[in-house]
């Protein structure tokens, strides 16, 4: 069996106690990758790279004393898939999911790839994105379709699908993501892991940005243990004093139950008004009755958001942020971006972003803080402790169930010729039947607050559906003691999937 079957910790530990070495590890990943990815989950490999750094860490294990090797960082020599989005590493390609990058080579690595490697992770290999992450799905044109490891032709998610396809299936012990809408928790509800989306401003972007979509974007991982995530948390916990978002401290102390039986606010209905499907309902029951028999008090009620306001000014967020990004490209470039230099959606954001005024613009993250104000007094007003919803409306389907509709891309083709309000509601039509299948998440990417994904319900076709539990910003510590105290009573359900 090659598969890896147990946390990244679990590893790291054997690494340590010399039962087995990190070139073991790694030739076992770059093996399962080649043999196992029959869900193209993973777009690069760097096999020579990884095999040399192996070694070397090999080297240094064999001079150590038993005393030194306990100080070793904790996932020393743990083999990691990096999400081919924003994580740069130096000399390795970084495409975002499209062929306008498709041969760019970082000169040098973000800030959360280097902590990466400084906790002693061994990088292998990149994974498969949506273009620039805007999707629900992993669907690039330059490298493909990412399935579950479920089975084709059902969606992996997105836009961490390719990274979490990949630890389902045991390729790999371990597999970073990012999160500017669910992207984290939203392949960790399809595909039965883990997903903490941190509070705003906790892991570090950059260098020389920190303003990852205006916020609401967190670079994290996808897991599959509460121990795992824990420690990952406590050791990707950074935050530079030049970031404009400096969040609470964490109380990282030792992973422990929660000291007291605790109030949690429930609530089935969806933000955007759309119908909620009986197996997101009957996920959320499963998940109230284990609560329940834990002696938590739940309680049902909602948070009275504007779903159409919230979704329409993340949209907003995403157009001015793409005509951003394409505007740097282009002085990079020395030339305009053409229609045909990327895809449909991500040409339509930008001509769309480049029509928003600044004052829009404003009142679209002004209501980010509106929004985040509503949460904290629900949770404040009520002592609550805890909001809980399905992470997803439903199991994963076939991956063509997300494709926008027929006038909405005819839209997108002409989009020169729509008019400025036309365009600033667009997206709303494009990703419509998206946002139905996905309308839990994405408030929260607006408000900043920390949000975990569990996977404790599967439907009688054995498809997951996460909880996902959601906290005041700066309570990821309180959301993993509940997470802890589930996992020890055999309510999570995080095992990897292997193909039959």
């Amino acid at each position: 069996m090659t598969l890896f079957n147990h946390d990244s910790l679990y590893y790291s530990e054997k690494v340590k106690q010399k039962e087995v070495s990190v070139t073991e590890l790694v030739e076992r990943a770059l093996h399962n990758i080649e043999h196992y990815d029959d869900m193209n989950a993973v777009i690069h490999i760097q096999k020579d790279q990884a095999l040399n750094i192996a070694k070397d860490m090999d080297k240094k294990l064999e001079s150590l004393s038993s005393e030194n090797i306990k100080d070793l960082p904790p996932f020393f020599g743990v083999p990691i898939l990096v999400k081919d989005l924003g994580q740069e590493e130096a000399g390795i390609p970084a495409t975002n999911g499209s062929k306008l990058f498709k041969d760019y080579i970082p000169k040098s690595s973000s800030n959360f790839v280097k902590q990466l490697i400084e906790n002693g992770f061994v990088i292998v290999g990149r994974t498969n994105v949506p273009e620039f992450g805007f999707k629900m799905i992993t669907d690039s044109k330059l490298y493909g379709n990412s399935y579950s490891p479920f089975g084709k032709p059902l969606t992996s998610g997105g836009s961490s699908g390719g990274a979490a396809a990949a630890l389902k299936r045991g390729l790999v012990p371990a597999s970073s993501g990012s999160d500017g809408g669910g992207s984290i928790r939203i392949p960790a509800s399809l595909n039965g892991l883990i997903g903490l989306k941190p509070t705003r401003g906790r892991t570090t972007s950059g260098p020389g940005s920190y303003r990852q979509w205006q916020g609401a974007s967190i670079d994290f991982f996808l897991t599959k243990s509460v121990r795992e995530t824990y420690e990952l948390l406590k050791v990707m916990d950074n935050r530079p004093i030049a970031s404009p978002y400096l969040p609470p401290n964490l109380n990282l102390n030792g992973l422990s139950k929660p000291k007291k039986r605790l109030k949690i606010a429930y609530s089935y209905e969806s933000p955007i008004g759309s119908e909620v499907n009986q197996s997101a309902i009957d996920s959320l029951n499963d998940a109230v009755e284990k609560l329940k028999k834990l002696g938590h008090i739940v309680v049902e009620d909602n948070v009275p958001v504007d779903g159409q306001q919230a979704i329409h000014s993340y949209f907003t967020m995403n157009m001015v942020e793409t005509a951003a990004m394409f505007k740097d490209m282009e002085k990079a470039l020395g030339r305009e971006i053409k229609k045909d230099d990327v895809e449909l959606i991500s040409y339509g954001m930008y001509n769309a972003g480049l029509r928003v005024p600044g004052w829009m613009y404003t009142q679209s993250l002004n209501y980010w803080d509106t929004l985040s104000d509503l949460y904290h007094s629900f949770l404040d007003d009520n002592n609550y402790d805890f909001y809980l919803t399905p992470t997803m409306n439903g199991p994963t389907k076939d991956i063509d169930a997300f494709s926008p509709s027929k006038e909405s891309i005819e839209k997108l083709q002409n989009i020169e010729n729509l008019s400025d309000e036309e365009t600033s509601y667009i997206f709303e039509e494009v990703f419509k039947v998206s946002s139905m299948y996905s309308p839990y998440t994405w408030t929260i990417n607006l408000t900043g607050q920390p949000a975990i994904s569990l996977p404790m319900y599967e439907t009688k076709d054995g498809l997951p559906i996460g909880s996902m539990f959601i906290a005041r910003k700066g309570e990821e510590d309180r959301l993993l003691e509940l997470a802890y105290e589930l996992e020890e009573s055999g309510f999570i359900k995080s095992n990897i999937h292997e193909t039959k």
